[in-house]
């Protein structure tokens, strides 16, 4: 307010408050008419120079006749309308109009309905900030790793006369004129995978030239940060992975490779990049500190910007850009510090070095094996580091019994450990990792297997053991434990104290069923069947069985004497008793 209109807001002041109840809205509409405002323009002005009416607070103030469900439906259609960069496509008139024509009733003004959701947090403004968040932490360097890759500004186009050239999307020239080029030289374009130590912010980058991101290009990526290089300290293999749920990240071979090295990924929620902002804004450090200055020198392969990467990144890392304070400076700290000195406060035992990068490789096409148990509660697996199959108890893990089916996958680290996995009935699935039984080479018996003689050690109650003595139980619920179930078992007791089994199946409902003619089979006359005489050889074994003795070669002579085409079946058994109580004549005629 002007000077002038600052005293007569003053005076009008004055005299409001000497003034009776009854005309003071008349002298505020004068001076409005005065001005050329409104009544609710002097009122607010009054109220900025300090004056007030003196009226007492209405008993229905702050209540309205607009419901709270209408109110909760209005902010229902504001904020489905929120798009993802934050815009809101339909504001609280729009939906008023929108709500009024589908039944709801609202009688008072926008502005005050808008007011109304402002005073309970449902405001189109308030409804677009994005929601309150916690700060991580991580315990220590190579703790959490993050990773991103995204377009680079970068794409490179086959030169008419020798190397590729270098062009930025920004350039209106290839861009916006042109911008069928860049599908049409797909293949050159270059993506730029971005790595982050979380506990130090260490910043590691590298370029690929490829039509699209490639679960191959993400791994190598991986594997070249987590590998020692000459030009920078940080190396080694995270606990943990920060990564987006793209279809290269969550490919089932990376994946496998991931639990090899024992890495936990943590794929962030599809729409929440906060969950990685660390390396998000990382991606923002490089395309703004490094990629702005390939515009003064350009560089004309993707071997080249990897170099110039590598060099900037060393140089950015160590607070050694000249007139450039690249420090971490992070909240709560008692002074900034380079990253690549923060991260060497890594201990040895937090340092998992990456294991030989031929063995990393073929992990990525490595899949998880299924064995079955054996009886004894082992499997055995051919780890890719060993020379032949192992051998690797799974005594004690749940839901394994012989004959069982779980999943194994190798570990790289540890003597040839493996993961082993196994799901229940409800498809719940639980992992442990075992080291290989250890066997003594000379005699090849398990090293910690009981001695005789010393100690005898059972395995414990398998699942199946456990449903099995359940359901013995079950059928046996008067006896006191296993041994007594055991006794009426062998004495054949029945189950449940006896069940009705198949009486009551005399008295169920049984059809009458149609008599079907049949076909009579003529027999043969069973008087006319003519057994086959028995062969000599075939009767001396026969003879041999029912006497418990070999037929001596004088028995031998006699049989064949006595049956030269073969001995009668029905003569047979006179033939076994004569040879085996013989008379005193046949004893001598034998011994002749």
């Amino acid at each position: 307010m002007e000077l002038h209109t600052v005293d007569i807001i003053r005076n009008l002041a004055k005299t409001l408050d000497e003034m009776p109840h009854g005309g003071k809205r008349e002298e505020v509409l004068r001076i409005a008419s005065a001005l050329g405002w409104s009544a609710a323009r002097v009122y607010e002005s009054l109220k900025k120079v300090g004056w007030s009416s003196g009226r007492k607070k209405r008993s229905d103030a702050g209540k309205t006749t607009v419901t709270e469900n209408v109110l909760r439906d209005l902010a229902s259609t504001v904020s489905n309308s929120v798009r993802a960069n934050g815009k809101a496509l339909m504001d609280m008139p729009n939906a008023r109009s929108l709500m009024a024509a589908n039944g709801r009733e609202i009688n008072v003004s926008n502005g005050h309905l808008s007011r109304l959701m402002r005073r309970r947090a449902m405001g189109v403004d308030q409804l677009k900030r994005a929601s309150a968040h916690t700060k991580m932490k991580s315990l220590h360097p190579n703790h959490v790793h993050q990773v991103d890759p995204s377009y680079c500004v970068l794409y490179y186009l086959p030169g008419s006369k020798g190397p590729c050239v270098q062009r930025i999307a920004g350039d209106d020239e290839f861009y916006k004129n042109k911008p069928q080029n860049i599908e049409k030289n797909a293949r050159f374009r270059v993506w730029r995978y971005v790595l982050t130590d979380h506990f130090s912010s260490t910043i590691l980058v590298r370029y690929y030239q490829s039509a699209g991101e490639t679960q191959t290009n993400l791994y190598e990526f991986l594997l070249w940060c987590w590998a020692k290089q000459e030009s920078r300290p940080m190396h080694g293999v995270p606990k943990i992975l920060v990564w987006d749920k793209g279809s290269a990240n969550t490919s089932s071979a990376i994946k496998h490779a991931l639990e090899a090295l024992e890495v936990d990924d943590i794929p962030h929620t599809a729409g929440n990049a906060r969950a990685k902002g660390q390396v998000e804004n990382a991606n923002n450090l490089v395309e703004k500190f490094f990629e702005s200055r390939l515009r003064f020198e350009p560089v004309s392969s993707v071997e080249e910007l990897n170099a110039a990467a590598d060099r900037w990144c060393t140089a950015y890392n160590a607070d050694a850009i000249p007139h450039f304070d690249s420090r971490l400076n992070r909240e709560g700290m008692a002074q900034p510090l380079a990253r690549f000195s923060l991260w060497q406060m890594i201990r040895k035992e937090q340092l998992r070095i990456l294991p030989d990068l031929a063995l990393c490789r073929s992990l990525l096409t490595r899949k998880s094996e299924t064995r079955k148990v054996s009886s004894s509660l082992t499997i055995t697996f051919k780890h890719p580091q060993a020379d032949r199959s192992l051998s690797y108890d799974l005594q004690g893990l749940p839901e394994v019994y012989p004959g069982a089916t779980v999943e194994v996958a190798p570990l790289v680290y540890g003597e040839c450990q493996v993961k082993v996995s196994v799901t229940d009935y409800k498809d719940e699935k639980q992992s442990f990792t075992l080291s290989p039984i250890v066997f003594d080479d000379l005699s090849g018996f398990r090293v910690d297997a009981p001695v005789w003689g010393e100690e005898f050690k059972s395995k414990p109650d398998t699942l199946l053991d456990y449903n099995r003595k359940e359901a013995d139980r079950n059928a046996f619920p008067d006896a006191g434990n296993d041994e007594e179930i055991a006794k009426l078992k062998r004495k054949n007791a029945a189950p449940f104290g006896g069940l009705d089994a198949h009486s009551h199946l005399g008295g169920v409902y049984k059809p009458s069923f149609i008599q079907r003619p049949g076909t009579t089979i003529d027999l043969p006359d069973t008087n006319r069947i003519e057994n086959k005489p028995l062969s000599i050889i075939e009767t001396c074994k026969r003879i041999r069985s029912s006497i418990g003795r070999a037929v001596t070669s004088q028995e031998n002579q006699l049989i064949r004497d006595r049956y030269p085409k073969g001995v009668p079946v029905e003569e047979y058994d006179q033939l076994v008793e004569l040879i085996a109580n013989p008379t005193p004549e046949l004893k001598l005629s034998l011994v002749k």
